[in-house]
């Protein structure tokens, strides 16, 4: 007997199937491994048919299509990647306003992941109990003008908490971000009763402990799915090019063109259009600083 399902948890070989309200324990037909052009042939999100071997265990015999990717490099292996997470509507970032502290240009590279994965950004600036930054009204001003939702919350009190549920609820979302900025506390907040182990911050380097260390979705009271992630200190771009860069950000692509300079960096050269346009107070400074690093990085 076959079902369908989606793997809502990955842990070594083997997989957790979500099917019809029940859990299938599964593992995968090594046809698929080879298969593959990925170091994940079988990813948290994938669409899949499974064989039922006995009462809550099965074999996955096909992984669907999928239709979003949230995926990074392998690890010692650039010419494959890591998928991360499959058929996600949305990518959720989320970073806290202190401890750690708040950092755009996380947010920037995370947005340009969705963009590439095909999937819907949203950003959730976590623990506004313990106070603003100076830069947060320009932020969520900067991000709103480009039609990308900002949440303020505090897993702690529960403010905001309600909005994210509204913006998660009937899709598939994964939420990423450093270790210590409270994706796991939202979680519980989201979810009566799940009670997900939620790590501390350490002192010495202001920096999440990493207690998440699989993904995993888990099924919202109304309606949906939403995902934890292990934090992440560093996120490549997968094979985005430096000529490439301006066109994921939005409010920089009706400027492309007008510079003086083919194929202008928009860091050096005279008669920049973008750089007019940032001086002009219509791309904000946050995010042409935020493109700048990026670029140095690439």
């Amino acid at each position: 007997m076959t079902v369908e399902g989606v793997v809502v948890r990955a842990h070594g070989k083997f997989f957790i199937v979500h099917s019809h309200g029940k859990n299938i324990t599964c593992k995968i037909r090594g046809r698929l491994r080879f298969k593959s052009h990925s170091v994940t042939p079988v990813a948290v999100g994938d669409d899949v048919i499974v064989t039922l071997e006995s009462d809550g265990i099965g074999v996955i015999e096909q992984v669907e299509e999928r239709r979003t990717v949230f995926f990074r490099a392998a690890k010692g292996l650039d010419s494959k990647r890591q998928t991360i997470a499959a058929n996600l509507d949305q990518l959720a970032v989320v970073v806290s306003t202190k401890n750690p502290g708040l950092k755009p240009g996380l947010i920037d590279r995370f947005l340009i992941v969705a963009a590439i994965g095909e999937m819907c950004p949203v950003i959730i600036i976590n623990k506004v109990d313990l106070g603003e930054p100076a830069i947060l009204a320009e932020l969520v001003k900067g991000y709103a003008n480009i039609d990308i939702p900002v949440l303020l919350t505090s897993a702690i009190t529960g403010e905001g908490c309600h909005a994210v549920l509204n913006v998660l609820r009937e899709h598939r979302t994964i939420l990423a971000g450093h270790s210590g900025v409270g994706k796991t506390a939202l979680i519980n907040r989201l979810i009566p009763g799940l009670n997900l182990m939620v790590g501390e911050v350490s002192d010495s380097s202001n920096r999440g402990i990493h207690t998440t260390s699989l993904v995993e979705l888990f099924e919202l009271p109304t309606g949906g799915f939403v995902a934890d992630s292990p934090g992440i200190k560093v996120l490549g771009l997968w094979k985005v090019e430096k000529a490439d860069l301006a066109g994921y950000y939005p409010e920089m692509q009706k400027f492309l063109g007008e510079c003086r300079f083919t194929g202008c960096s928009h860091t050096h050269e005279p008669d920049c259009a973008i750089k007019e346009a940032v001086r002009g107070g219509n791309i904000p400074r946050f995010r042409y600083e935020n493109y700048v690093a990026i670029l140095d990085s690439l």
